[in-house]
């Protein structure tokens, strides 16, 4: 008897579930939102949706001729860099990540 009892309520709360989750609304997705600009913070910065965090992602490539007697390299250098700047009670707070590469 408590067996069956407790299909009851197992299968009430399966029914009632779906009704229940349409009365709620779904938040957007970071990736929904568009970013701002955050000129306070200098040029290129982002305000990350939902946050008061700016981003600024940027990065170059260059590529030559070595035309010299040891065979035809070709230099490449690389540099990405991702910048991060928040406000916060006690100041501003920072992060910076720079990766350079280079191949000869």
């Amino acid at each position: 008897m408590k067996r069956s009892v407790r299909r009851a309520i197992v299968g009430l709360c399966l029914v009632s579930a779906p009704g229940a989750a349409l009365g709620l609304e779904r938040a957007p997705l970071p990736s929904e939102a568009p970013m701002e600009a955050c000129p306070e913070q200098g040029a290129g910065f982002a305000r990350i949706p939902g946050t008061s965090s700016c981003l600024r992602v940027s990065g170059r490539v260059s590529a030559g001729i070595d035309a010299g007697s040891h065979g035809g390299a070709v230099p490449v250098r690389g540099r990405f860099s991702v910048d991060t700047r928040s406000a916060t009670d006690l100041g501003p707070v920072r992060s910076f990540l720079r990766l350079d590469a280079s191949h000869r």
